[in-house]
């Protein structure tokens, strides 16, 4: 079909078309520089243990000790997590959601003035321990 025969309307729906095909090339373009831009996140074993031993003992939420446990049956690991090929999963995004939640109250905190310190004792997860003293040792002091 030629040109002259399109209708005033079909080339206009052509060239919106080709108007939106070209910004989703742009934006796929910018997408693939933005991510070979990142570096690769690989978790230490240490990092793991880390992780691990501090779910084991209670101071994570629940969702969390979910994916440890489906973690710990092999369903998936702590890379697949920190370089995103897990984060498609429910029980991924349910294990982040409290702790996104956490920060945007941390973030509301400081932008409504307070000092870090508030926020930092705001923190639900925040540790219990008794024995825990975020004072330097007394040799740290000599």
């Amino acid at each position: 079909m030629s040109e002259d025969m399109l209708s005033p309307e079909i080339r206009a729906a052509r060239d919106m078309v080709e108007e939106r095909m070209r910004r989703v090339e742009e934006a796929m373009a910018k997408a693939e520089r933005l991510s070979a831009a990142l570096p690769e996140v690989r978790l230490t074993e240490e990092k793991i243990a880390e992780i691990e031993r501090l779910i084991r003992d209670g101071r994570a939420p629940a969702e969390l000790a979910a994916l440890q446990e489906r973690i710990d049956a092999g369903e998936l690991t702590w890379n697949d997590v920190a370089d995103g090929t897990a984060l498609r999963d429910e029980s991924v995004q349910a294990a982040f959601a409290a702790s996104i939640a956490n920060m945007q109250k941390a973030k509301e905190l400081l932008d409504e003035g307070h000092d870090v310190a508030t926020v930092i004792n705001s923190d639900p997860n925040a540790t219990t321990d008794e024995s825990y003293d975020d004072e330097p040792p007394d040799s740290f002091l000599r």
